[in-house]
């Protein structure tokens, strides 16, 4: 047997040529950081890829940009708008024979229809129409049916043609659209609100603050352009929205809304809201403008589509200027009732609070019930009554108080409007 030395140094010389390099471990350290580099570089890559893939798939399922309108090119002066239906040209021609004998403006030239239909909310005949009159000014009419006398057609309203590259939407709202000429109906619900929008809309929602509920048409379902539905006899144009929506294509998607205004004006007979624009304020009162020549008067109600704002407690007509009472201020008190359940009361501000007082111990009063107030330059203290406020808490049982939160947003008033009796 060899000696164990001699073995060991033969064991040696074999694993010299295996012995790592100085800074061999380094080395290795620094190729599996290269291998470790390229991996997450392989990694990003291939998230990125699967983004790319996600933002096109989401792309084609449709969550893109908002639907927008696309405007109607003008017809010279006029809305150059598709009818949102089927258009009746007899309809037309009566519409336009009763247009041309109702006033000294007709006959009336280049006469195109908006509507010609025999509608079945309104449960008569609808006309809407366009055209010239005599003197050359462009104009828009509506016209219904008179249910008392055989549904004979008669103009309700005829106003200045609606500038044709804003216009997104044209409504009435009056109580006087279904009877004979400038007379109110005996129902409840006997105020109509008419809106045409523009092509492109595929929805239309009508709100009023006379009623808790919106009448709505479904935004999502099978709608149209034109809508009339029926409102509380309370309803006028000045407390009452239009919007108007959009249905897009693609499958599961919400409808979106592409415009809300105010709705336009009455039927002739209605009270008139004259536009004013807020110039100052202090805590009590409000000083506005509107366009010099108009019938405003002390004690006539300051309104915004929420409700009201106050009363007109003076008028500089030279200036075009009035200054308003505020509901909350302690210049205002008035006579009031509770909507639907018809408690009476009346109503005074404190100088910041708004109270309803003088009711009935037997009166049942609870949070949130509206209270509305009649406006004096109606025809009855139901029509175009306006919402003061709502109650802020359950009355007390035996109480003849409570205290009331107004509708209106008295601290961000820019505009409003002011009820004036009818010119007729």
């Amino acid at each position: 047997m060899r000696d164990t030395t001699e073995l060991r140094a033969g064991l040696a010389d074999l694993a010299e040529p295996v012995t790592p390099a100085e800074d061999y471990e380094r080395q290795i350290m620094r190729r599996a950081g290269r291998i470790r580099g390229r991996r997450r570089l392989a990694t990003v890559a291939a998230a990125a890829v699967c983004l790319a893939v996600l933002v096109t798939m989401f792309r084609v399922a449709g969550f893109g940009s908002t639907p927008r309108l696309v405007a109607s090119p003008p017809d010279g002066p006029f809305l150059g708008w598709s009818p949102p239906g089927d258009v009746d040209a007899g309809l037309v021609r009566e519409a336009t024979d009763v247009w041309g004998r109702t006033n000294s403006a007709g006959p009336h030239t280049a006469v195109r229809a908006l509507v010609a239909e025999n509608n079945w909310r309104l449960g008569s005949k609808l006309v809407v129409l366009q055209g010239y009159d005599k003197q050359g000014a462009a104009r828009l009419a509506f016209f219904t049916g008179d249910s008392s006398a055989a549904d004979t057609l008669l103009m309700r309203a005829d106003r200045p043609a609606p500038d044709p590259v804003k216009t997104r939407v044209i409504s009435l709202v009056s109580p006087r659209l279904s009877g004979a000429a400038g007379t109110v109906g005996n129902d409840g619900w006997g105020t109509y609100a008419i809106a045409v929008a523009m092509p492109g809309v595929t929805a239309v929602r009508v709100s009023s603050t006379a009623v808790d509920q919106d009448m709505v048409q479904d935004p999502d379902g099978p709608t149209s352009r034109l809508v009339v539905t029926e409102l509380p006899i309370a309803a006028t144009a000045a407390t009452t929205t239009i919007a108007g929506f959009i249905k897009p294509k693609r499958p599961f998607a919400r409808a979106t809304k592409v415009f809300e205004v105010p709705g336009e004006d009455g039927a002739v007979g209605d009270a008139r809201a004259v536009p004013a624009e807020v110039l100052s304020r202090t805590a009590q009162q409000i000083t506005v403008a509107y366009l010099k020549d108009q019938a405003i008067r002390p004690g006539q109600l300051a309104v915004v589509a929420k409700g009201l704002v106050g009363r007109v407690k003076a008028v500089d007509a030279i200036r075009g200027q009035a200054t308003v009472d505020l509901i909350t201020s302690i210049g205002f008190a008035g006579q009031a009732y509770t909507n639907i359940s018809n408690v009476p009361g009346s109503v005074r501000g404190n100088g910041e609070k708004l109270i309803m007082e003088n009711i009935p111990a037997s009166g049942d009063i609870y949070g949130t019930n509206r209270v509305i107030m009649p406006d004096p330059s109606q025809q009855g203290n139901q029509i175009g009554a306006v919402t003061i406020g709502r109650a802020s808490a359950d009355k007390a049982a035996g109480a003849t108080t409570v205290e009331l939160t107004p509708t209106a947003d008295l601290a961000h008033l820019t505009r409003l409007s002011i009820m004036t009796p009818s010119a007729g």
